[in-house]
């Protein structure tokens, strides 16, 4: 790290948000982001209530129409925006498939946007041209931020969120169509919001969920400071909408995405070696779960089998050693000739986390292989971020996601 590293701004914000007094209750306006929520389940989360956000964040509308639907929203007090800078405490208690009950801790704050090359912010994965130019057309047309990005801080001692003092009774409690329970409490007094600003002061922040989000915000500050010249850095569209994280939180989860092939040729997993399994989901979790860390796993379902497929880590960064990049490098690209990207683009690869989605895809015939995988320590997500690497496509699933609709940042001041 450089000695002109200033780390992230991290700064409260004048919130734009639900009043539930007029919109109702905020169970039945938030949703998950916009980018996991296929036709069908839009449609029922617009059901629950006509000021659901994904009126606006996935309009069926033109993108020209939501900002006049924002307008009339705020003009009815179905949104109001806060008098004063707030931060908002956000805890989510949720239950993993191992049985184990986890809490963790979000800050909602805004964030200076800062290019990649600045280390002060750093991605994890590429990125696609499409879904950022879409976004891009629904924030000029709005002048508003609608879903935050999900980034990690290193703070081992825990920090800012002591800084951020919760107690009482929490402003807000939402149960999401995972089961996950949200708590949200929100910050208006200055010690508070100050102490929070002084202990997240100099820290980097790693993009865990929200890269097009991030870009795009980024893409937008830019055109709008070419159209204003220079100014002073602390206008609000030089600010991104986050929920921020400690990389140390004990409810900080990162769940495994498992590869479902639509093409297997014969003998292809032989690239690796190969443990044969008894012919079940359990003994093939298991079998991946004792496999030793030092190298690359994977369970393989075929038609009529399941193995463990097994290879040494090899490779001369932290992205290159990563389990996925040398499944794709060792097996995908011999096998079947391109790199994951590749085959997805081509239909010939989709994902799930869910294996016993991926195992019942092959043994009803939908599927030609499945890949079942290890989820990726935070630490190794860390250490790709570090060095400036970017893993595999569709590599982490951070699990629970944030929810849009919480809070939104308007840019127009």
């Amino acid at each position: 790290m450089t000695d002109d590293f200033r780390g992230a701004r991290v700064r409260p914000f004048r919130a734009l948000a639900f009043d539930p007094a007029v919109a109702g209750d905020m169970q039945t306006l938030v949703a998950p982001p916009y980018d996991v929520i296929g036709p069908e389940y839009r449609d029922e989360l617009a059901s629950r209530n006509p000021w659901n956000v994904v009126g606006i964040d996935l309009p069926s509308i033109p993108y020209d129409t939501v900002a006049a639907t924002i307008a009339e929203w705020t003009a009815r007090g179905v949104l109001k925006r806060h008098d004063q800078p707030v931060m908002i405490a956000w805890t989510q208690e949720f239950d993993l498939p191992d049985g184990s009950h986890r809490t963790r801790k979000t800050i909602v704050a805004v964030v200076g946007a800062e290019p990649y090359e600045t280390r002060v912010v750093r991605p994890h994965e590429r990125t696609h041209a499409g879904p950022k130019e879409e976004r891009l057309r629904l924030m000029n047309a709005t002048k508003v931020q609608l879903s935050p990005v999900f980034g990690l801080y290193p703070d081992p001692a825990g920090e800012a969120w002591a800084a951020a003092a919760v107690t009482g009774e929490p402003d807000a409690v939402i149960t999401d169509d995972d089961g996950t329970v949200h708590r949200l409490w929100t910050i208006s007094e200055a010690d508070r919001l100050a102490a929070i600003e002084q202990a997240l002061a100099g820290r980097w922040i790693l993009i865990a969920d929200g890269h097009h989000r991030y870009e795009t915000a980024l893409a937008y500050r830019d055109e709008r400071r070419a159209e204003d010249g220079a100014g002073a850095d602390e206008r609000a569209y030089d600010f991104v909408l986050m929920g921020l994280t400690s990389l140390d939180d004990d409810g900080l989860v990162v769940l495994p995405t498992h590869r479902v092939l639509k093409e297997w040729p014969a003998g292809a997993e032989e690239h690796l070696d190969v443990t044969p399994l008894d012919d079940s989901l359990d003994a093939l979790e298991a079998a991946l779960s004792f496999a030793p860390a030092d190298q690359v796993a994977a369970g393989l379902v075929l038609p009529d089998r399941a193995m463990l497929l097994t290879t040494p880590r090899a490779g001369a960064t932290a992205a290159e050693r990563l389990d996925l990049a040398v499944l794709e490098r060792d097996l995908l690209v011999p096998a079947l000739g391109g790199d994951q990207a590749h085959l997805a683009h081509e239909g010939l690869l989709t994902y799930t986390k869910d294996s016993r989605d991926a195992w019942d895809a092959v043994r009803s015939g939908r599927a030609a292989a499945a890949l079942i995988v290890r989820h990726i320590p935070t630490e190794q997500v860390a250490a790709v971020a570090e060095e400036g690497g970017v893993m595999p496509q569709k590599s982490t699933y951070f699990f629970p996601k944030l929810l849009t609709g919480v809070a939104f940042q308007p840019l127009a001041d």
